[in-house]
């Protein structure tokens, strides 16, 4: 056996006790089954198999007990510890065979029937794991893991009245606890007895009178029941008596949203935020759940910003604050304060790369390619196996025209690209091909086009570029009409692909086909677009569209010109007002 396993973990179930928790090897006794010296063999392979087994020599200590076995198949440890071994490999068949001759063999051992019930549980044969979880609480009926077991594998065959005869036995035994109510509670709820379900959780409040928790959760009841004037009388009487209870103000908000009162809602949630009853893993939930409400409430900035600054100077290391606090900061476009936040981010936890690519996107908003450039070699010195870092790096590089080193970039990120990254490794070929044609490579980047392509043949933006540069070059027409067809095809509205279609119709000399796509371009130009080089093609296509389009293409260049595209080529079709036919 050459394939390593990792070692088999037996978990029962999260609600038995810990005077359960250790097991103790012990290898069963013989009774005069095999000789002394038989005897003997068996006990050296007995101890070396555990010795294998906890250095995780796994495949070895299956075979070391097996050897055990052949000397005797009766030992129930050799035969229990060779079971987990098998489970551990996989190999369930002879797992449960094992375990199952264990008990056969001794059949009053806790663990041996606990192992086996684990098994069948994790297999979700959940009648075999009742019927030796009630032979086991046969054999030990005081102990409350039984009932646990029992209670959870009922509610698995949603058997709920057994379930929850096992818990009511459970709670027989002991007392009422938090846990088991609440496992009955869901149970009744399940089995459609709802007034049973809430007399578990008055079960609680009537031993605990102090503890508000349980009427702020009987106020929820009764709203998950459309009573939401009952919850908001148990709301406030709550307040009453325990005014800084944080959880109150979050089942508030709840109650506020029903009732269409938002603005009370919100309010009801900043005060949750400012309790320090509430611990910070669920202000963070909560503030994650609000913060775009938050940050969008203009009438309450002031206040909002305070709150933020509050969590911020009492969780200082908490990365999730400093996150939404930077949410808030660029909402309001202050940008370089956002910055800062996402660098204190960072700070805290380097290893986080959602915070890099976070600081990034906010420098590629300002076009700052020097800063993103020194960000990308500090993510790479802490997370030097994410091939994103080499992505950013490279645009940030051809971005600043040092093409080459641009290249080094995606080569050394292109090893790091996992299997399941395929859109990435198509990017990362698509920007070797745009840095080749750069370098005027044209070979190469054609090459570097139909590696993209073939990685992910739905890249739009590689079939683009690729169908574009291809037209530049009067080269292979009908294959770059066919790429620039389906972009168009797949984003109709995209003003870029359809000027790309529309140029590559205007060099096949379909001039009239060209016109009707390049004013379709125009017309879903953004704001955000630099029209120039767009409307420089239109006006190309216009002049060779026919002489009733002569001004209009004139007009047009001196619009594209205007727009910045003050090209040296543009500027001679304006003065020599057009080119012989």
């Amino acid at each position: 056996m050459r394939k390593k396993y990792y070692l088999f973990i037996i978990l029962v179930f999260s609600l038995l006790s810990c005077t359960t928790a250790k097991k103790i090897v012990v290898k069963s006794p013989t009774v005069a089954r095999i000789s002394d010296s038989a005897q003997r063999q068996f006990d050296y392979y007995f101890y070396e198999g555990l010795k294998q087994k906890d250095n995780q020599q796994y495949d070895q200590a299956i075979e070391t007990f097996r050897m055990c076995l052949a000397i005797d198949s009766l030992d129930a440890g050799a035969q229990s510890e060779t079971g987990l071994l098998y489970a551990a490999a996989g190999m369930n068949d002879k797992a449960l065979d094992c375990l199952e001759k264990a008990i056969k063999i001794d059949p009053s051992n806790w663990w041996y029937n606990v192992q086996l019930i684990s098994m069948y549980s994790d297999l979700k044969n959940w009648k075999r794991a009742i019927e030796l979880t009630l032979n086991l609480q046969k054999k030990y009926p005081e102990k409350d893991d039984v009932y646990s077991m029992l209670a959870t594998f009922y509610k698995e065959t949603k058997e709920y009245d057994k379930a929850i005869a096992a818990y009511d036995k459970l709670e027989s035994m002991n007392t009422i606890t938090e846990t088991v109510s609440f496992e009955k509670f869901q149970l009744y709820i399940l089995s459609n007895k709802a007034q049973k379900g809430v007399a578990e959780i008055d079960k609680l409040i009537n031993k605990y009178p102090t503890e508000s928790r349980y009427k702020v959760l009987r106020g929820d009841i009764f709203m998950q029941q459309k009573m939401p004037a009952k919850a908001f009388e148990i709301y406030q009487n709550v307040l009453k008596e325990d005014p800084q209870n944080a959880y109150v103000y979050v089942s508030l908000s709840e109650y506020y949203k029903s009732v269409n009162k938002p603005d009370k809602a919100l309010e009801s949630i900043v005060s949750a935020l400012k309790c320090e009853q509430l611990d910070v893993d669920t202000k963070v939930t909560v503030l994650g759940q609000y913060v775009e409400k938050l940050v969008q409430d203009s009438t309450k900035l002031g206040e909002t910003e305070s709150l933020f600054k509050l969590l911020v100077d009492r969780y200082p290391l908490e990365e999730k604050v400093h996150g939404y606090y930077a949410v808030f900061l660029q909402y309001q476009k202050r940008n370089a304060e956002a910055i800062s936040e996402l660098e204190t981010m960072i700070n805290i936890n380097p290893k986080n790369d959602q915070s890099w690519i976070r600081l990034i996107q906010m420098y590629s908003l300002t076009k700052d390619f020097n800063q993103i450039l020194t960000l990308t070699n500090r993510a790479i010195e802490n997370l030097p196996k994410l091939p994103v870092w080499y992505f950013y790096k490279g645009i940030a590089q051809f971005q600043l025209a040092d093409y080459k080193n641009a290249l080094v970039s995606y080569q050394k990120g292109l090893p790091l690209i996992t299997t399941e990254q395929a859109a990435l490794k198509s990017d990362f070929y698509a920007q070797i091909a745009d840095i080749y044609y750069k370098l005027e490579q044209k070979d190469s980047a054609f090459v570097n086009y139909e590696r993209s392509l073939a990685v992910n043949p739905q890249n739009n933006m590689v079939m683009n570029n690729y169908a574009y540069y291809l037209s530049l070059e009067k080269t292979q027409l009908k294959k770059a009409e066919r790429m620039s067809a389906k972009t168009v095809e797949l984003e109709p509205k995209n003003s870029t692909y359809l000027d790309t279609y529309a140029w590559i119709l205007y060099q096949e000399a379909n001039y009239s086909l060209a016109k009707f796509y390049i004013e379709r371009a125009v017309d879903n130009l953004t704001k955000e677009e630099e029209p120039g080089i767009i409307l420089e093609h239109y006006g190309d296509i216009l002049w060779m569209s026919g002489s009733e389009n002569e001004s209009k293409a004139i007009e047009t260049w001196t619009k594209s010109y205007d727009a910045g595209n003050k090209t040296e080529e543009l500027k001679q079709k304006i003065t020599n007002k057009g080119w012989k036919r």
